[in-house]
């Protein structure tokens, strides 16, 4: 979801139209700067595939001199089961601990003498190695990189280490009514589904896991089939071509299929969990089905949840003076969803007036001038954040991987600019619905008709 960094005035009926007079204004202003933010040419992208079925996305990026690698594998929760969830997060975190070719101590060393950053993360569609380098250092980072990839040790005890540090923050998470209310949320939805099992992992799957187990999955892992490379920087294609072909192109093509996974099957159920705590405010969100980011809904919903983050911010913060926080969030997925948040000492009182923006949206349909300067400030803010060569090799790949392919990255603002009202009024009527709400706080300022109402 991207989200904007100021806060718009709410819908107006009379004049059916979202900001105030001088907003629109500031929004025409900064939606010329759209321009210039916007990724470079189709020209400077360009993808190629080795012998063994490798995949690479590379993109020149000649303005500065930082280059960022990203190596992808496909499947993330359909790769794991309950019993070893978090198994792949534990993996890449043990794996930039030593190689068989490069000891931690050489290898840390080498890295901050370069000031070159690797990291791994974990999700439910896919895990990534990540790194960061200066071009003049582009070579040595990527043997140390590659060799990460291929020949990860997993020495015993510093997979103890890290297991550990891993479960610590698992045990955490549960102190944190943030991220307890998050989780609660997200597995009512999910239940019988592969995202049910977190990429996180629990305190018990990733506590079993062993330095062997790593290794038999790591081996599964490296198949050209389910990997893909994306490379942004200023670095040449030939060169990208010449230095997968080295390190990759003795690996195994395997037989990994990417599939969808299947829709949710609670998605048109309406549910309400409180866990009980003795907290100073309530901490409340709702998860529901969403269109996927290669569904033709994606961008006219990415707008309205948009305009809808705004709508919350002043009707329930500024107005009513009922939280500090609330928010619309749109995830993007493969089984994708969405979310609403509040936190409040208020719960029913925020969540009606939240429930009666939502009314609003799904009746109005909004004029033309006030949605066109809308989508403006939505693309500044979407091409802002993408002004760093990391930001812009994650976007190609999530489109490669998610969005039916790389290109539509380039058309992105193409796809938003022909939204018109009345899609934002239909797919907030097919959408905004079937709330899974988790809370966390006193049950008996609840009223549970509410919260399924909807």
């Amino acid at each position: 979801m991207m989200r904007s960094n100021y806060r718009r005035h709410s819908l107006t009926l009379g004049y059916q139209t979202v900001l105030s007079a001088w907003l629109l204004a500031a929004l025409c202003v900064i939606g010329a700067l759209a321009q210039a933010a916007q990724p470079a040419a189709a020209s400077d992208t360009v993808e190629f595939t080795t012998a063994n079925g490798l995949k690479t996305i590379h993109r020149r990026v000649a303005g500065n001199e930082v280059v960022a690698v990203q190596i992808y594998f496909r499947g993330g929760s359909r790769n794991i089961s309950e019993k070893n969830a978090g198994i792949e997060s534990l993996m890449f975190e043990a794996a930039t601990q030593g190689t068989k070719n490069f000891p931690k101590s050489q290898l840390n060393r080498e890295l901050a003498r370069m000031g070159t950053v690797i990291d791994a993360a974990s999700g439910y569609d896919f895990s990534v190695v990540a790194m960061r380098c200066v071009r003049q250092n582009f070579d040595r980072s990527w043997q140390l990189m590659a060799d990460i990839v291929l020949n990860p040790l997993f020495d015993e005890k510093e997979v103890a280490l890290v297991k550990d540090q891993i479960v610590n923050g698992l045990r955490q998470q549960y102190d944190l009514p943030e991220s307890s209310v998050a989780i609660f949320s997200s597995r009512l939805l999910y239940r019988s589904h592969p995202y049910f099992n977190s990429p996180d992992g629990t305190v018990e799957s990733v506590t079993a896991l062993t330095a062997a187990d790593l290794k038999a999955h790591h081996a599964k892992l490296l198949g050209t089939s389910r990997m893909l490379v994306v490379v942004a920087g200023n670095v040449t294609a030939d060169e990208v071509k010449r230095k997968v072909e080295a390190s990759y192109g003795a690996l195994a093509k395997g037989d990994y299929k990417s599939e969808k996974p299947p829709v949710f099957s609670k998605a048109s159920e309406t549910e309400f969990q409180v866990v009980e705590r003795p907290v100073a405010t309530n901490y409340i969100r709702g998860t529901f089905a969403a269109p996927p980011l290669d569904h033709p809904d994606y961008p006219a919903f990415s707008i309205a949840v948009n305009i809808l983050s705004q709508l919350f911010y002043q009707e329930v913060r500024v107005k009513r003076n009922l939280t500090y926080g609330a928010d619309a969030t749109l995830l993007s997925n493969e089984a994708n969803s969405a979310y609403l948040s509040v936190t409040t000492p208020r719960p029913n009182e925020a969540v009606r007036v939240m429930f009666d923006q939502i009314d609003f949206m799904q009746r109005q349909v909004l004029a033309d001038g006030g949605l066109r300067a809308i989508v403006s400030g939505f693309l500044t803010n979407y091409y802002m954040k993408l002004e760093t060569n990391d930001a812009q090799a994650a976007k190609l790949a999530e489109y490669e991987l998610l969005g039916g392919g790389w290109r539509r990255f380039l058309t992105w603002a193409d796809e938003v600019n022909r939204v018109k009202a009345e899609d934002i009024n239909r797919v907030c009527r097919a959408y905004l619905k079937n709330f899974h709400f988790a809370a966390i706080g006193d049950p008996k300022q609840f009223d549970r008709a509410l919260f399924m109402s909807r």
